[in-house]
C-alpha cells in the first residue's frame, strides 16, 4: 500500500520500534530504533541487490523522494552505480547557491550603483532579514511552502509590511541571479505577491490644515532642542521638500545673489537637479543657522559639522512635538513626510496651479512636457511659498494663548 504524508508523520519519532514499509517503484522507508525515518531505493545493479539511501523524512518529503525515481532509473539504464550517481547528484545540489549567498553577491556587485541612502536601506534589510536566514537550502530548491514559512517568520518577528518589503528585495536579488544564469527563472517566489505574504504600504492621507501648522510652528519655537533640529523640521514644513533634501542641504547649494537653492542630482530622488526659490522666511531661518554654525558644510549639521543631521533625529523630534500637541489639542498623528501633502493640498485650495506645486515638491514631469518644458517656474514658486507662509503666519496670530 502506498505511503502518505499522514502515515509518514505517524511513523516518525517512535523509538525502539524499527519497521520497514514499501511504497512503490522500489521506494520504501525504514524506521530505525532512534525513531528516524530513512528513505531507501531498492534495485539491482550488476545483477546484485542494491539499496540506495536517499535521506531522512521530513527533510526529504514524500514528493521529493518520488521525484528522485526517474533519476535513479536513468542511472541504472545507462549502467551507472545509483549509489555513486546519487551521491554526486546530492553534492551538486548542495553546491548550488543559497538565496543568502546570492543576496551577498548582489550586494557586492550592485550596491555601489545606488545612492548612499538607498545603499544604507538595502544593506540594513539584507543584513537583518535575508543573509542570516536563507542559507540552509539552495535557492533553486526552495518551494512555495519554504518561502511562505520564511515570510511567516518575518511577519511574526517584524511586521506584515516588513514581510512585503523583503519579498520585493529577495525577488530583485533572484531575478538578477536568473538574468545571469545562476538560477532557474521558474522559482516559486516569482509567483508571490505582497498580498500573499503581508500588507502593501498604505497610501498616506494625513495633511495639516493651517491651524495645525500654526500650532506645530509655535511648539517648535518653544521646544528645547538644538537649532539644527528645530530649523530642519521648520524647513521641511515650510518648503514641502523631501526630508533628505533639507538634511543634505549645504551652503554651497545656495545662490544667495539670485535667491535660489538647488538640490544636486545626487541628493534628488529623480536624479535631476531641483531648483527652488529662497523666500523671506526661509532666509530668516538660514541667517539664524549661519549665526550658530557658520556658512560652511551642512546647513543643518548633526553631531559633527561634517555630518548632516540624521533621519532618526528629525523623526524623533517630530514625534516629540506631535506628542505635546496630541496631549494638549488631541492633534492626529503626523510625520515629516505629511508636510508635502499639506503644502500641495492647501496651495491647491488657494488656486496655485498644479504644475507649480509639483515643481515645489520636486516631482518629475511626465509625457511631452518632460521632454520639452524645462522651466522651473521660480517666480511662481516664490509666490506660492510666500502665500503659504502668510497663511501660516495669520493662523499663528489667531492662536489662543
Amino acid at each position: 500500500m502506498a505511503l502518505t504524508d499522514a502515515k509518514l508523520r505517524k511513523l516518525a519519532n517512535k523509538k525502539d520500534d524499527p519497521i520497514t514499509l514499501s511504497h512503490r517503484d522500489g521506494l520504501r522507508v525504514k524506521r530505525n530504533k532512534n525513531g528516524s525515518v530513512l528513505w531507501q531505493y531498492r534495485c539491482r545493479y550488476l545483477c546484485k541487490p542494491v539499496i540506495v539511501s536517499l535521506g531522512y523524512y521530513p527533510e526529504v518529503s514524500l514528493k521529493d523522494a518520488q521525484d528522485l525515481i526517474p533519476h535513479l532509473k536513468h542511472w541504472l539504464s545507462i549502467g551507472e552505480d545509483p549509489r555513486k550517481a546519487y551521491k554526486a547528484y546530492s553534492k551538486g545540489a548542495a553546491d548550488d547557491p543559497t538565496a543568502s549567498e546570492l543576496a551577498q553577491k548582489w550586494l557586492n556587485n550592485t550596491l555601489h550603483t545606488y545612492k548612499p541612502k538607498t545603499q544604507e536601506v538595502y544593506s540594513h534589510h539584507m543584513g537583518k532579514w535575508v543573509l542570516p536566514y536563507l542559507k540552509d537550502k539552495p535557492a533553486c530548491e526552495m518551494t512555495a511552502a519554504d518561502w511562505h514559512k520564511y515570510f511567516d517568520y518575518i511577519r511574526e518577528n517584524g511586521t506584515a509590511k516588513t514581510a512585503s518589503v523583503i519579498l520585493v528585495r529577495v525577488k530583485t536579488v533572484l531575478r538578477w541571479a536568473a538574468m545571469r544564469g545562476e538560477l532557474p527563472n521558474n522559482n516559486p517566489i516569482f509567483n508571490l505577491q505582497t498580498k500573499h505574504v503581508g500588507e502593501s504600504a498604505t497610501q498616506g492621507q494625513r495633511w495639516l490644515p493651517f491651524n495645525e501648522l500654526a500650532l506645530l510652528w509655535r511648539k517648535i519655537e518653544q521646544a528645547r532642542a538644538a537649532p539644527a533640529n528645530k530649523a530642519c523640521l521648520q524647513l521641511v514644513f515650510l518648503t514641502g521638500a523631501r526630508q533628505s533634501e533639507i538634511r543634505e542641504l549645504k551652503w554651497e547649494h545656495i545662490d544667495e545673489e539670485n535667491k535660489i537653492w538647488t538640490v544636486p542630482p545626487e541628493n534628488s530622488k529623480t536624479n535631476k537637479p531641483i531648483r527652488r526659490p529662497i523666500t523671506k522666511k526661509m532666509q530668516e531661518i538660514l541667517d539664524s543657522l549661519a549665526l550658530v554654525y557658520g556658512k560652511k558644510g551642512y546647513i543643518c549639521p548633526g553631531s559633527s559639522p561634517r555630518k548632516a543631521i540624521t533621519t532618526h533625529a528629525v523623526n524623533r523630534f517630530c514625534a516629540r512635538i506631535w506628542g505635546y500637541l496630541h496631549e494638549e489639542h488631541k492633534t492626529a498623528k503626523f510625520v515629516p513626510h505629511d508636510a508635502r501633502r499639506s503644502i500641495s493640498t492647501l496651495l491647491s485650495e488657494l488656486d496655485i496651479p498644479p504644475y507649480v506645486t509639483e515643481k515645489m515638491l520636486g516631482h518629475a514631469r511626465r509625457g511631452v512636457m518632460a521632454v520639452y518644458n524645462k522651466h522651473d517656474y521660480i517666480k511662481a514658486q516664490a509666490e506660492g511659498y510666500e502665500l503659504y507662509w502668510k497663511k501660516i503666519n495669520e493662523a499663528i496670530a489667531n492662536l489662543k494663548s
